[in-house]
């Protein structure tokens, strides 16, 4: 996929879940009364907990894996938690003012009621079924994942419809049907939200069971895909059994991060989806701006006054002198990065040097043929290599 092609809508989710929180909070600024500081801390938290946590990371693995369905998956998730956001300062006014609810606020009162369905299909259930490479195990697992999408389906609409009490608001459900539509829908929902437990339970399972075929790195990164796939169904699960606007199910539910978290670690340890290597240019060019930077800023003045007057030709000569000196320790910096977040390329980058050390020393031609061939295996990982040499005349 074309760089333009994949950066457009992976930026244009990200922008669109910002822009949700930012205009949240500029809502609360406006007719959020009284205003104080628990307020405004509550609701940064939620939004950089949720919505902006899971964009962030559908950004950065859409960009860098368009191919793979999961980082879509997690900016669409960030999407859908984000849309309610903008909303909740004004319903929750309206309500503590006993002012009756026009429509659009009715609309958004039972959306952000239902809204968790959708999110955490597309935030967790489905990219447990697809990871760590973006595809399902087997034929046998597409129903798993079909009804997963169901479920979040029959517990917005039935949910919607359904006469009931709204939990997030202390009113009735705006759109509840009486009789016996309203008794369907509410069958609707029921049905909708054991589904969902039913998936997030498949899901869990499909991680264990893939976990437990696998081997070598992708087995290490399960390891800790499964733990953080475990902990986020069991808050999700426990999280609907408990009082809900407390604090014990305000926890639960945010245990949903353990998995985006959970896959921060394998990325950072076991170069999951090949992201050491943005996170190592990442944290070199940061660096390294820094160390030119702050001689540069220092140097330039100094070389102003001593060039009294000299112009471009003393800032450019200062520009050039400031590289020159900080060339060495650029090098430097970047060894000490590769070796931490970019391991394969530190490990090639010594095993090639150690090869090219014994090369000078090294006379037998079939001693030569076995060790480069495993130079190649160790820095290239080819699916199979072999060497040919010219028969002596």
């Amino acid at each position: 996929m074309p760089t333009r092609t994949r950066s457009v809508p992976a930026w244009s989710l990200w922008l669109a879940t910002f822009g949700c929180c930012a205009a949240g909070l500029a809502v609360t600024l406006a007719v959020t009364r009284p205003l104080t500081v628990a307020v405004l801390v509550e609701g940064a938290a939620h939004a950089l907990a949720f919505p902006l946590g899971y964009a962030t990371i559908g950004l950065v693995l859409s960009l860098r894996r368009p191919a793979n369905p999961i980082g879509w998956l997690y900016a669409a998730a960030g999407l859908v938690w984000s849309l309610a956001i903008p909303w909740d300062p004004w319903l929750v006014q309206l309500v503590a003012e006993h002012r009756p609810l026009p429509l659009a606020a009715q609309v958004a009162a039972v959306f952000g009621e239902f809204n968790w369905a959708p999110a955490t299909v597309l935030g967790v259930t489905l990219p447990a079924l697809l990871v760590p490479g973006g595809r399902l195990r087997s034929r046998r697992w597409r129903p798993v994942a079909a009804t997963g999408v169901a479920a979040a389906a029959l517990a917005v609409v039935g949910g919607g419809l359904a006469p009931a009490q709204l939990e997030d608001l202390p009113i009735a459900n705006p759109f509840g049907l009486a009789g016996p539509a309203g008794a369907v829908a509410g069958l609707l929902a029921a049905a909708g939200s054991v589904l969902w437990a039913a998936t997030m339970v498949a899901s869990l399972v499909c991680v264990v069971v893939r976990f437990r075929s696998s081997g070598g790195v992708e087995r290490q990164q399960l390891r800790w895909v499964a733990a953080g796939a475990a902990a986020a169904v069991a808050g999700l699960l426990a999280g609907v059994a408990v009082p809900q606007r407390t604090v014990i199910s305000s926890i639960l539910y945010a245990m949903v991060l353990c998995i985006p978290l959970a896959v921060a670690v394998a990325v950072l340890r076991y170069r999951l989806w090949d992201l050491d290597r943005l996170v190592s240019r990442t944290v070199t060019y940061a660096v390294v701006t820094a160390l030119l930077a702050v001689p540069y800023l220092l140097i330039v003045p100094a070389a102003g006054r001593v060039a009294q007057g000299s112009g471009n030709l003393a800032v450019a000569a200062a520009t050039l002198a400031a590289a020159a000196a900080f060339a060495p320790l650029r090098r430097r910096v970047q060894g000490q990065v590769d070796r931490r977040f970019n391991r394969r390329r530190y490990d090639a980058a010594r095993t090639v040097e150690g090869f090219a050390a014994r090369l000078r020393d090294q006379v037998d031609l079939d001693a030569l043929r076995v060790e480069l061939l495993a130079v190649v295996d160790q820095t290239m990982q080819p699916a199979g290599a072999s060497m040919w040499l010219r028969p002596r005349a």
